[in-house]
């Protein structure tokens, strides 16, 4: 098959996933790794690493980049507010926890060096709001429940994509100290919140004091926003990597911070926007699943999956939630949802 017939393919069997997965009640990411898994190398063999070449890096990373976007313009202050103690401490005692935990499982279970362990711990810090968003639209959660998980999937994201570059390159390549270590990831993630509000500011002045006819005015607001969350990515990027997503996230929360005009038009094109590229990206990825690589881990990746969702994970949550309004029931459920997406 040629690309276009893939990318035909692939984007419709993601659409007709979510579509089944939407009658049923059942999150839509199941269907769309089963699909991918079909026409995968392990079943159908339509899509392999080759398929898509060098062109698929960087698909994947300006999807991400639209969907955290749009998981930061529903990211309201007044949702943050229902618990922001809780949240806080998720994202920054709660995501070390994870990081140094993640690390020992790693290096006691797969007997690797510690530079591995940490760069592994980095990347299963974030619980991805490409999976969380899905859950949640299924799963009826009180609004406080609701505002950590979301707000836990976008800043963690953030934080492990920025994470694991800083690992690699101070620890595992050998370029530098702990210190060196704390001084990049600063300075990354300044540059990503710096960058994206920049490019909020400019898209909403744009669309604020643009001269739209009424009629097109609408249209104008979502071509803005789309080229916005782009330039945004990438003009991250070219000043330092894996810095993008940060600049996605931080320009959509600042733009459903404010009044911005025909924000109605805006949500209702985004929702239908990461529909679209998540279920591309879902079946895409999931086609080039090597079970060889999975089984190859044997009863030490089981013993690390174990370590993280049924050890690390509720500890975490108990930390960040005491003396918070969370009941008994919320704190299990925040603790079986920590779903390592994108």
């Amino acid at each position: 098959m040629n690309l276009i017939a893939i990318v035909a393919l692939v984007l419709a069997l993601g659409v007709a996933s979510r579509v089944l997965a939407d009658r049923l009640r059942i999150p839509s990411v199941l269907f769309l790794i089963f699909a991918g898994i079909a026409i995968g190398p392990e079943l159908l063999g339509l899509v392999s690493q080759e398929t898509f070449g060098d062109g698929l890096s960087a698909m994947v990373g300006v999807s991400v980049a639209i969907i955290l976007f749009e998981g930061g313009y529903h990211l309201r202050l007044e949702k943050l507010r229902e618990s922001p103690t809780a949240l806080f401490r998720l994202t920054t005692v709660g995501a070390a926890v994870t990081w140094i935990g993640t690390a020992a499982a790693v290096v006691v279970f797969l007997d690797t060096g510690l530079e591995v362990g940490l760069l592994v711990g980095a990347l299963l810090i974030a619980t991805g709001p490409t999976v969380i968003g899905p859950i949640l639209q299924v799963v009826t959660v009180r609004d406080h429940v609701a505002a950590v998980l979301e707000g836990e999937g976008i800043i963690n994201d953030v934080t492990a994509a920025i994470l694991v570059v800083v690992v690699f390159e101070v620890l595992v390549a050998g370029n530098g100290t702990p210190a060196a270590l704390v001084s990049d990831f600063a300075r990354r993630l300044l540059i990503g919140l710096a960058v994206g509000a920049l490019v909020a500011g400019i898209v909403w002045l744009v669309i604020s004091r643009g001269q739209s006819r009424p009629c097109a005015a609408p249209l104008h607001a979502r071509l803005i926003v789309l080229a916005g969350i782009v330039v945004a990515y990438a003009g991250a990027e070219l000043l330092a990597s894996e810095t993008g997503i940060a600049a996605a996230a931080m320009a959509g929360f600042v733009l459903g911070n404010v009044d911005l005009p025909h924000h109605e038009a805006v949500i209702d094109f985004l929702d239908d926007l990461s529909v679209v590229v998540l279920s591309f990206i879902f079946v895409a990825l999931a086609a080039l699943i090597d079970f060889a690589d999975i089984l190859s881990l044997g009863l030490a990746g089981l013993a690390i999956v174990a370590a993280i969702t049924m050890v690390l994970r509720p500890a975490v949550i108990y930390l960040s939630t005491t003396n918070e309004r969370f009941t008994h029931n919320e704190r299990l459920f925040l603790s079986a949802v920590g779903p390592r997406g994108i």
